[in-house]
């Protein structure tokens, strides 16, 4: 498989990742449940920001990741490939969105990341796991050996 579509792949990954936990961190903090909200907040936070902000932490963290292994170091060992997976994971999962104004405009600084981010971890840790269970995956088949 190229690496082109390699990359792509992982661009996909973890923009869907970003995705996923902007919705449901929505989802949590509007209804009290999980399950997948979209913010709408009109003239400040429509869906198509929503969605551009998915797009820019999976670029976030796919330059990461790009970065990351440009390291021989890093491209020859499984383990530190898997930490600059959960790395990068972690960076689109942080730069997801919504924006705190979705929620309010009263933060504190330092406060949406430590109420957004830092007390989400029960969503976040499994979203970037599932992440690099994909990558790995994806990558072990796409170097696979044709007989």
């Amino acid at each position: 498989m190229p690496k082109l579509l390699l990359r792509v792949c992982d661009f996909l990954l973890l923009a869907l990742a970003a995705a996923v936990f902007g919705a449901c961190l929505t989802s949590v903090l509007t209804t009290g449940e999980y399950g997948w909200a979209i913010p709408d907040a009109p003239y400040m936070y429509e869906p198509r920001d929503f969605y551009a902000d998915a797009v820019l932490a999976g670029v976030a963290g796919l330059l990461v990741l790009v970065l990351a292994e440009r390291v021989p170091r890093v491209r020859g060992s499984a383990p530190l490939r898997a930490v600059a997976t959960l790395a990068a994971a972690l960076l689109a999962l942080y730069t997801a969105p919504p924006a705190p104004l979705v929620f309010g405009n009263t933060w504190a600084r330092g406060e949406a990341t430590r109420e957004l981010f830092l007390a989400q971890m029960h969503m976040v840790l499994p979203i970037a796991f599932a992440v690099l269970v994909l990558r790995m995956g994806l990558w072990h088949f796409a170097s696979r050996k044709k007989p």
